[in-house]
């Protein structure tokens, strides 16, 4: 998701100075990006994840990050160009993001202490705290660093929200030094790094390490993010009017249409246009104006939505630990789970993608839980918190 990956926080509510739209198919779209990646997690002979849509769900992040700066655009730009203190910005955004990935990842350690005192193996993770459940990497993922380590590691998904959180930081200090009333100018300055690795990659006269390109690319998507939301303040956005549903529709059908093509074909010539791609599809259903946008205010799509964090939070744990059950027949199912590359799943087609889907509902299950129980209330308690510290944001 991340990352997430920002969570589903697609507006806000603020006082009258600073009151906004809520962005409500965006939120929907991310949840639907969350389900994407959870796909991609789950390889297997099933006839599903051979698709190459779904064996490029990795792409799901880069939405993410050009929907989060477009979010936190709508959010808080104004605010940082004003004085609003970067401190209470990142505790806000902390409060935010963090809460949850302390709550798996203490969960995770529960789970390699009764692994290491009961001698089980798991699928993934291979002996207890060791490989990518070592030590050293839980010390970066406690630090929100993991993103910026060569390899993933625990909740492999959180390197996004890692990457994230430093992005948060540089672009609030670029918005409360610089000053301007403008995104354009610091959208910018955060995507040229990130776009001169994208585009000229191997040809760079020096090298990237790993982390530091996957903070870049963030930061490319961030920055494409405020500058679309930049250009709809300065007025270039769909008209959200009844009367032009039909051509709302016809244009959100195009660039359905468009990000699905390249998403398909993603790996060739055209790769980096998927960058203008997801930015084109947040402009466009920013404005809620088509049928497409009406599907995705349906209750149930705005119920993803809201648990579109959770659920890439949550969903890495989930798969693991039903396919060691699998494994152990713990779940006695014709499937086998291989140690060969990426397959996992192996066994009848129809079956492995039935399991497939019975995975994606539990994570929806453990997503609804955590939502209510971990992610909705800490990030209750930070607004609280943040409140004392003087006047200003109402919702994180």
């Amino acid at each position: 998701m991340a990352t997430i990956a920002e969570t589903a926080d697609a507006a806000v509510d603020m006082s009258p100075v600073f009151a906004l739209r809520r962005y409500e198919a965006l939120d929907s779209l991310r949840g639907v990006a969350a389900c994407w990646v959870f796909l991609f997690h789950v390889p297997s002979y099933g006839r599903s994840w051979p698709l190459p849509i779904v064996q490029n769900g990795f792409l799901a992040v880069t939405f993410f990050f050009i929907l989060s700066g477009f979010v936190i655009g709508a959010s808080y730009a104004d605010r940082l160009a004003q004085g609003y203190p970067v401190g209470k910005f990142m505790f806000l955004r902390w409060g935010r993001i963090y809460p949850l990935h302390a709550f798996v990842l203490l969960v995770m350690i529960a789970y390699e202490i009764i692994r290491g005192v009961m001698g089980i193996e798991a699928f993934r993770e291979g002996t207890a705290f060791t490989g990518q459940t070592a030590i050293p990497t839980l010390i970066a993922n406690i630090f929100l660093l993991q993103g910026l380590l060569p390899e993933h590691s625990w909740n492999k998904a959180s390197w996004s929200i890692s990457v994230e959180f430093w992005t948060y930081l540089a672009s609030a200090a670029l918005l409360y030094f610089l000053r301007l009333r403008r995104l354009l100018p610091t959208g910018i300055i955060l995507m040229i790094p990130g776009a001169l690795v994208a585009v000229l990659g191997d040809r760079l006269p020096f090298h990237v390490p790993y982390g530091l390109r996957q903070l870049l690319d963030g930061c490319l998507g961030f920055g494409i993010g405020l500058c679309i939301y930049d250009m709809r303040q300065l007025g270039f956005h769909l008209p959200d009017n009844p009367r032009n549903r039909l051509l709302g529709t016809a244009i959100e059908a195009v660039t359905i249409a468009l990000v699905l093509c390249l998403s398909w074909t993603f790996g060739g010539r055209l790769s980096l246009l998927i960058y203008p791609a997801f930015a084109l599809m947040i402009w466009v259903f920013s404005s809620q104006t088509g049928y497409f946008s009406r599907l995705l205010l349906t209750p149930p799509m705005l119920l993803l939505g809201t648990l579109s964090y959770s659920i890439y939070m949550v969903h890495h744990f989930v798969q693991d630990r039903i396919l060691d059950a699998i494994r152990d027949q713990l779940i006695p199912l014709p499937l086998t789970v291989l140690e060969e590359g990426r397959i996992v799943l192996a066994g009848n087609a129809l079956l492995c993608d039935a399991v497939t889907l019975a995975m994606l509902a539990m994570t929806l299950l453990v997503a609804y839980f955590t939502y209510h129980y971990v992610e909705d209330p800490a990030r209750r308690w930070s607004r609280r918190l943040a409140k004392k510290m003087g006047s200003g944001i109402k919702r994180a």
